[in-house]
């Protein structure tokens, strides 16, 4: 009964997301690699409602990694480069993250409906924004060997700063019929401004061998004095994002 309550609770949550009205800025999935004492290869992918995401990372040497992103979509184009370390124990692992990424999002004129008010709106998204941010994570992983299980949780955070050199948000009355004229309700554009965000999250890979099923969970907590933050973030402050990776494993480093 708890297992069915969760799942209408997550479709929910993914119908809600589904739903909302497109953000200027797109919260993408955390890439939170676990390394060992092995070279390995990591890849990831996670299906959105509006976009695919594919995640990349590789530890070339003992304690320095780099990764990076790619997500694509309607209207979405994001490119993400990062590097940095990692260590830890058999249970207890850390990585220390930091990155640079280009994004753009630009959907045209469209429509609406708002869930809860019925309200009919059109609106028109143009964004292009670069981010700079530090993502520190600890994870704890462990096996249930009788089932031949690894399983790890992961507790990170993403620190960024994401400058817009252009923000453009306009909401109108989608019952308006004269269309060369719209009836704004919102009207925001913004250039060569400073948006600050704290993404905490939560990460629990589930897997037999190389393969794991991953399920992330991230608040998205915005700061702006330059930016009305409004229309900037999806509406529920959350992203639920469910994926699978696949590790490629090498060789033991030398110590």
């Amino acid at each position: 009964m708890h297992l069915f309550r969760l799942i209408n609770l997550l479709l929910l949550i993914i119908t809600l997301q589904s739903c909302a009205v497109r953000s200027l800025y797109i919260p993408v999935s955390q890439n939170l690699p676990i390394f060992d004492s092995n070279k390995n290869l990591i890849a990831t992918g996670y299906l959105g409602s509006n976009h695919v995401e594919l995640q990349t990372a590789f530890n070339p040497s003992k304690h320095f990694a780099v990764g990076g992103n790619i997500n694509f979509g309607s209207g979405i184009a994001i490119y993400d480069a990062m590097a940095g370390i990692y260590g830890g124990s058999h249970k207890w692992r850390y990585t220390v993250l930091t990155g640079f990424g280009y994004n753009s999002n630009i959907i045209f004129p469209t429509t609406h409906i708002n869930l809860f008010s019925h309200r009919k709106i059109g609106y028109e998204v143009n964004s292009l924004y670069l981010k700079y941010y530090l993502q520190p994570s600890l994870s704890y992983c462990n096996a249930i060997k009788i089932y031949k299980l690894l399983y790890s949780f992961s507790f990170s955070t993403r620190i960024s700063m994401n400058h817009f050199k252009n923000f453009t948000y306009k909401e109108t009355d989608a019952r308006n019929p004269d269309l060369a004229h719209p009836v704004y309700i919102v009207n925001k554009e913004y250039h060569n401004k400073n948006l600050f965000l704290l993404e905490p999250c939560i990460t629990n890979k589930v897997g037999i061998k190389n393969l794991y099923a991953i399920i992330q969970v991230q608040g998205i907590v915005p700061y702006s004095e330059q930016i009305d933050i409004r229309n900037t973030h999806f509406s529920q402050d959350i992203l639920l994002s469910l994926g699978i990776e696949y590790d490629l494993r090498f060789k033991k480093h030398r110590r």
